[in-house]
């Protein structure tokens, strides 16, 4: 994968993007995939009835847009939208294509993403449709726990109400799980930062 993300950033173009942004749109063209260096991302969709739905969050390091061009679809299915200020590549399905054509070993590590997308995705939303609010909030902080020096911590830069949206729930009961958590001391948080003070929690 390093292979395909090298090329991206020796023949890509740089985008910087500031928090809210809109990377792609449903329903526009595919011409594009995008390697996210700095920031994070929304991939979401909208259905028939104006429903919106986040189906998975993209940190640095991520590569995204690529099902519909790897697919050979037209136009998108989703939408990419970000949730910070973000420095991202852009790569043609043309310069692509060339490269998968060069380098046919790549499909490999491309296809096995694709499926763990996909895992990833079915994950989300079982979590989601299945799991009440406490446990569906915790789910969702699991996928974003790093550790330093040993020590779990969550960073997620945006708002409860953000954040609500997410796991769809309302803002009021983000904040009043997050403060029953903390006076109970299984967390401490602050601007976006929350350290696991009970990991057991988040298991």
């Amino acid at each position: 994968m390093q292979e395909v993300i090298t090329y991206i950033e020796k023949h890509g173009q740089k985008n910087t993007r500031p928090k809210g942004c809109s990377i792609f749109q449903m329903a526009e063209n595919t011409t594009h995939i995008y390697y996210l260096k700095a920031g994070w991302i929304k991939i979401g969709q909208e259905t028939e009835d104006g429903q919106d739905i986040t189906l998975s969050i993209r940190k640095a390091g991520d590569l995204y847009g690529l099902a519909e061009v790897l697919t050979h679809t037209a136009t998108r299915l989703r939408y990419a939208v970000s949730l910070t200020e973000v420095d991202y590549y852009t790569l043609s399905k043309e310069q692509l294509e060339a490269l998968l054509k060069q380098r046919p070993i790549l499909w490999k590590p491309l296809s096995e993403m694709m499926a763990m997308r996909l895992i990833e995705t079915q994950n989300f939303m079982r979590a989601i449709t299945n799991l009440q609010v406490p446990e569906r909030l915790a789910w969702f902080l699991k996928q974003f726990i790093t550790y330093k020096n040993g020590r779990p911590f969550v960073e997620l830069p945006m708002t409860h109400e953000e954040l609500s949206n997410l796991i769809g729930c309302s803002r009021q009961k983000v904040t009043a799980n997050l403060s029953a958590w903390r006076k109970a001391q299984y967390i401490t948080y602050e601007r976006g930062k929350i350290e696991l003070l009970n990991e057991q929690l988040f298991t």
